[in-house]
């Protein structure tokens, strides 16, 4: 009897499929597809905290703590290296501005483990950590085993960069003064390499008020009056030839023309919302938002300001995931002019910019905006 060779290899085929059914999925476990990070409902991003690529070395710092062996592309520059020996890695330090209620931190970093410095798979440490201090206790202390997080996000980090991210859920119990510190910790299991550790805050508050309506505008600048020579520049401009540019070099501005006027003259009336929208642009990288410009809003009363409140411009200048450098990006601010305020109270609005690095400003407009069913 003739057997059909064709009908042989096939059948020789499944069977070998079929037993090495352990393998092939052995072969299976090493092809991994990255589970998305799910974003928390209603947030929006707010500004950057901190930003660190670890390019530089600080002064204070420990050159042999960075490295560029196995930099993630070629583009790239160094990375930090966290040992058992020093433990904690650069990160936030600060203490906590204002209210915290409905804010979540986005914290992200790219990371990777030598195998060669892997005995046991034991070794593989690593641990992302927030807390919040009031005083000399502790308010909250939460922490992020990477080797969780490469699990949850399906992603492994052995010769291999990866880059993770949390959402982290501010307490409500979190006040005004408290210490921030955000940081990667590597007590045992030897080097851990890391890069673009950033920190971003999003917020679950409305960017624009609920039940407003637009009513008129108080005035626009786009900076292209001779009269502004000393704090305009051809450089760069949103629109037009020129911008604002400012900063606390020599020679160059520190505030930039806005609005200066009683509230009365701006036909603004108590309990009304100032809308600031203008265009920002910079050129340098920040890496933590304590140095920054403002677009700052103040009310004063007989010389004494009834309050004062500053929109940091620096660290909100993104596009993307990343920061965004010599490029344009529109901002907008809202306040709201107190229930008490009198029509003789001097409302000002101006950007201002005490630190060296320019910061530049374009397409400034300033308008008032009344509750629904109030009239002028």
């Amino acid at each position: 009897m003739k057997v059909n060779i064709k009908n042989i290899l096939i059948v020789l085929s499944v069977s070998f499929l079929w037993s090495c059914g352990e393998d092939y999925s052995t072969i299976d476990k090493n092809v991994t597809f990255p589970k998305a990070v799910v974003q928390p409902d209603g947030v929006r991003f707010d500004y950057l905290m901190y930003d660190n690529d670890y390019n530089w070395v600080p002064q204070n710092g420990d050159p042999t703590e960075y490295g560029n062996e196995h930099k993630q592309s070629e583009s790239s520059g160094l990375y930090f290296k966290l040992s058992n020996k020093r433990a904690f890695g650069p990160g936030v330090d600060a203490t906590v501005q204002g209210e915290k209620e409905g804010e979540w931190y986005r914290i992200s970093f790219a990371c990777m483990k030598p195998s060669k410095v892997i005995v046991k798979p034991e070794d593989v440490k690593g641990i992302l950590v927030v807390s919040f201090e009031r005083g000399d206790s502790v308010l909250n202390y939460t922490t992020y085993p990477i080797q969780d997080l490469l699990k949850e996000q399906n992603k492994q980090f052995v010769d291999k960069w990866e880059t993770l991210s949390v959402w982290y859920e501010v307490p409500k119990e979190v006040q005004e003064g408290d210490r921030l510190k955000i940081y990667p910790w590597n007590p045992v299991g030897g080097d851990l390499y890391l890069d673009d550790f950033t920190v971003e805050t999003w917020t679950t508050k409305a960017l624009k008020p609920e039940g407003v309506i637009w009513s008129h505008i108080v005035t626009e600048q786009n900076y292209e009056t001779s009269d502004l020579a000393g704090q305009t520049t051809k450089e760069t401009a949103a629109r037009g030839l020129f911008s604002c540019v400012l900063s606390s070099q020599e020679g160059r501005a520190q505030y930039g023309k806005g609005y200066s006027g009683m509230l009365a003259s701006a036909k603004i009336q108590p309990g009304d919302y100032v809308k600031v929208a203008f265009a920002g642009l910079k050129k340098h990288h920040v890496r933590q938002v304590a140095k920054s410009a403002n677009m700052v809003v103040s009310l004063e009363r007989d010389g004494k300001q009834l309050f004062w409140e500053g929109l940091a411009i620096d660290p909100r200048l993104k596009k993307g995931d990343r920061q965004a450098y010599g490029k344009w990006v529109n901002l907008v601010m809202w306040k709201q002019i107190p229930e008490d305020a009198k029509e003789t109270d001097v409302l000002k609005i101006y950007p201002w910019n005490n630190n060296l690095d320019p910061i530049y400003i374009d397409d400034l407009q300033i308008e008032v905006w009344k509750k629904e069913g109030q009239g002028e």
